[in-house]
């Protein structure tokens, strides 16, 4: 279960990590750097950089080798195509990076001219550059030379991280052990209001910001930690995207309560969550097929409709309880055999009572989600009885286990994948017509999508199907129930 559960996760994390909001300008990646010589001095400089960003601490350096490929696509004029935005912006999308770095080098009658630009993931927005002349052109010199600049810039980022995600006064921040943060440092949340550009040099110069409040780190992970609100300086809750400024200095032995209690009305645009309340229309078509070596095989099929609720509520931020009900109603007729009458009703319901763990692979709920639970399951199903044709109402019931799958496409839109099944389910008739069954069997299947209409409103559909068959030791009779639905409805978080 472990392996598989790992397996899982890498392909979620590995095929939606493009589906996130602009990257930080601490994830940094240096572009191919260019000088006037063919080559000569800007391989030399480029392994030098890239290992000083590897070892620093203020950097995630973010390599990808699909990027050789698009810049090759380049190559008869890659110094135009490393000034085109879209060609950043793609740099950027590819690698995840905030801060893309280039650098170039021009050779003089004595010595180079060294430049450096540092790019934000927009591919537009300058935000640091630098040049310098010097008289010579040792490598080493010029690869320390553009290092220094990178310390300075690494000073003038105007945050520690982010906020990735929110779930009532605890969020995720993309900083961990990495950059050497432990637990109980305190931390100051601010906004990004406004972004001030130099106006003759186009260079992001300054920020305007406001306060929303402190925190303290209370789990570290390699590359995530959670952090909780002690106190709010504003009336404004803490959403994705605001900036954090780590305080290194924070007396572990302080004890703060929070001194402002959001209001009902602004928990309503919080992104945190209690649990989430749903209701769904199903349509669809159903069978029933009975057989036996005496008798053949005998089957009803038709249209079916139903209406599905339900609930989940979070016990703890991983640790949830939830319950499915279910209510349907259908006509159906003969599909195989000899029938007197030909014509059957159905009504059916469904009754799940369940708890999971949540798995959040990479920290928050806003990113790959992985959900194992169990509980207790009971699928009805009504038919008017007719001994001769072997049709009754029938329930199948038991301990049930499943999981589910969901990860984000593009911004607000996720897809989803669900199965579950019972243990060697229980059987009942509620006439009895073919007696006790001797094996059982139940399976459940639903995919399909989500789309985020609003801070607590999801719209989601999909298609689902159910399975239920039973067995028996006498005539080799057999009982298969199955229905096939597309489902379409609504969410809302509380």
């Amino acid at each position: 279960m472990k392996i598989i559960k790992l397996l899982l996760t890498s392909f979620i994390i590995l095929i939606s990590i493009d589906a996130f909001a602009a990257p930080s300008a601490r994830r940094c990646m240096i572009l191919p750097v260019r000088d006037t010589v063919g080559g000569a001095i800007g391989y030399e400089v480029f392994s030098k950089i890239e290992r000083y960003l590897k070892s620093s601490r203020w950097c995630y350096y973010q390599y990808n080798s699909e990027i050789i490929n698009i810049l090759s696509n380049y190559k008869q004029d890659l110094d135009k195509a490393l000034e085109n935005p879209k060609v950043l912006r793609l740099v950027s999308d590819k690698t995840n990076a905030g801060s893309i770095i280039k650098v170039k080098i021009e050779s003089l009658p004595q010595g180079v001219t060294v430049h450096l630009k540092i790019i934000g993931a927009n591919g537009q927005d300058i935000l640091f550059r630098e040049e310098l002349d010097l008289n010579q052109d040792d490598p080493d010199v010029i690869a320390q030379t553009v290092n220094n600049w990178l310390d300075q810039y690494e000073k003038q980022i105007p945050y520690d991280a982010r906020v990735l995600g929110v779930l009532g006064q605890q969020f995720s921040i993309d900083l961990g052990k990495d950059a050497g943060i432990y637990v109980d440092y305190e931390v100051k949340i601010v906004r990004p209001m406004r972004r001030r550009r130099h106006p003759l040099l186009k260079e992001v110069v300054d920020w305007d910001t406001k306060t929303i409040g402190t925190g303290r780190i209370i789990h570290v992970g390699e590359s995530l930690s959670q952090v909780k609100v002690l106190r709010y300086e504003d009336k404004s809750l803490v959403q994705v995207d605001d900036w954090v400024i780590i305080n290194k200095n924070t007396k572990s032995s302080e004890k703060r309560e929070m001194q402002y209690t959001p209001t009902e009305d602004e928990e309503a645009y919080s992104f945190g969550l209690l649990g989430n309340f749903g209701a769904s229309l199903l349509l669809g078509t159903g069978s029933n097929n009975n057989s036996s070596a005496s008798g053949g095989t005998k089957a009803i099929s038709g249209f079916d409709f139903k209406i599905a609720i339900e609930g989940e509520i979070y016990a703890t931020r991983n640790y949830w309880v939830g319950i499915d009900l279910e209510k349907g109603f259908g006509s159906y007729s003969k599909d195989s055999g000899t029938l007197s009458p030909e014509d059957n009703s159905m009504d059916s319901s469904t009754f799940r009572l369940l708890a999971g763990y949540k798995y959040l692979p990479m920290g928050f709920f806003f990113g790959p989600q992985i959900d194992i639970y169990l509980g207790y399951g009971s699928y009805s199903h009504g038919y008017d009885t007719q001994i001769s044709n072997g049709f009754t109402g029938v329930n199948f019931s038991g301990l049930l286990i499943g999981a589910k799958g969901s990860m984000p496409i593009v911004k607000d839109l996720r897809i989803y994948f669900q199965f579950d099944f019972m243990f060697s389910p229980s059987y009942e008739e509620d006439v009895t017509v073919f007696g006790n069954a001797s094996d059982t069997s139940n399976i459940y299947l639903e995919a399909g999508g989500e789309y985020k209409y609003g801070p607590a409103v999801t719209l989601f559909g999909g298609i689902a199907y159910l399975g239920n068959k039973a067995e028996f030791a006498s005539d080799q009779r057999k009982v298969d129930i199955k229905s096939t639905s597309l489902k379409a409805g609504v969410k809302f978080k509380f």
